[in-house]
């Protein structure tokens, strides 16, 4: 696994695989911060059409960031009221219903200088213009991913656009996705073949990107610190989704056939049996 040397970091992954939790980690770092998805950069993919100047502005934004945070002025986040980062936008009550995490709010991020590691996160945004990235040289690049069944598993527990077969994020500038999102295929097909375009992607770019697995980081959570070099100075909870007790189990056979037929790039990097 390559280190992450370049102090400008992109954080993507497959929705739901651990991306939040990898942020989180990275946040807790010494010298380092990472945004969970900006929602200024998203914006920016609503409002630029050419990918070229997409990647461009996203790099200029970065420079902005890393003068806004050196200058300790207020950053919007997603965080917790005492400055932590999340480790998960959805939670269960005792009952299995899902609320989501509170929206993001202002705060000072403190770092020791202006060379400190900054990583940005967004899963559908950033993979769908992930080639474009990777060519423009600015940015280390890492990817998360998790086995696919927890992973379509806990599409059909949240109420976003993936829960009905849309990634609205990816379509402007991913026609692979925008074609699926158009199908007329079941949703668990369109789910399974959004998971696969995702991790053929992904192995398109191996020799450029640093793809990490999600049940790497829980057995091996120092993973982060390896990949960097530096050390952890905030403590942060880890728990294993893949085992969530709310998931519909009852899924699972018809999620495993579905993956076996429309799935092969995810089955270059995940057993089935595994789950």
């Amino acid at each position: 696994m390559d280190k992450i040397n370049n102090k400008n970091l992109i954080v993507t992954g497959i929705p739901r695989s651990g991306t939040t939790l990898t942020t989180a980690l990275i946040d807790g770092l010494s010298n380092s911060v990472c945004l969970s998805e900006p929602a200024w950069q998203a914006r920016l993919f609503k409002e630029t059409s050419n990918v070229n100047e997409l990647v461009q502005q996203i790099e200029k934004d970065f420079v902005k960031t890393r003068g806004r945070i050196t200058n300790q002025e207020l950053i919007d986040d997603r965080r917790h009221d005492d400055g932590l980062p999340l480790t998960n936008y959805i939670n269960y009550d005792k009952n299995g219903k899902v609320s989501k995490s509170k929206h993001a709010n202002q705060f000072i991020l403190h770092v020791d200088n202006k060379d400190f590691l900054l990583g940005m996160k967004h899963n559908a945004h950033y993979t769908s213009i992930l080639p474009h990235l990777v060519e423009n040289n600015f940015f280390s690049v890492l990817a998360t991913i998790r086995h696919p069944i927890p992973t379509i598993l806990s599409w059909q527990k949240v109420n976003f656009p993936i829960s009905k077969g849309r990634l609205p994020g990816a379509e402007r500038f991913w026609p692979e996705i925008k074609k699926n999102s158009d199908s007329t295929d079941p949703l668990l097909v369109k789910q399974v073949k959004i998971y696969d375009l995702f991790c053929e992607r992904y192995l398109s770019l191996a020799d450029n990107i640093t793809l990490l697995k999600y049940e790497t980081i829980l057995e091996h959570p120092t993973v982060f610190e390896d990949l960097t070099n530096k050390r952890y100075e905030k403590e942060i909870d880890i728990t294993d989704s893949n085992k969530n007790k709310h998931y519909q189990l009852e899924l699972v056979e018809d999620i495993r056939d579905q993956l076996e037929r429309y799935a092969p790039h995810a089955l270059k990097l995940y057993s089935l049996d595994d789950y």
